[in-house]
């Protein structure tokens, strides 16, 4: 059964193995909305909060076609009784993006990969 469904069961039963939500380790107290206790009852949407990591300034000045050259990642994760997924969040200007933090690892390790490949120090033997 997935965690999510049994926060729901556990929920209108009254159960006390609910996921109890804490803040994780990248959560920046100061820019953190997130509020546990408000979920203690059972899932009340839109109160919740979430945590929000520290921004990370993306220096983009060599980069093309961008509306600007100053760009911005952080981290999100909602706050539930249930474990939620956490979110890499870029902003470019007026760009946004956003994917589950799973998914852009995987994405910067292929990105990180091909990069290798073009750095002088390696050789390709044919």
């Amino acid at each position: 059964m997935s965690e999510k469904r049994q926060a729901s069961i556990d929920a209108r039963s009254g159960s006390r193995n609910r996921y109890v939500p804490s803040h994780p380790a990248w959560c920046d107290r100061s820019r953190c909305t997130a509020d546990p206790a408000s979920q203690a009852n059972g899932y009340r949407s839109g109160v919740g909060g979430e945590h929000r990591s520290a921004p990370v300034p993306l220096g983009l000045t060599t980069a093309q076609w961008l509306p600007t050259r100053d760009g911005t990642a952080w981290l999100t994760e909602a706050c539930a009784p249930w474990r939620c997924e956490p979110y890499l969040h870029v902003q470019v200007g007026d760009s946004h993006l956003s994917m589950p933090a799973d998914a852009a690892e995987r994405v910067l390790d292929a990105l990180v990969t091909l990069l290798r490949s073009a750095s002088p120090q390696v050789e390709v033997n044919g």
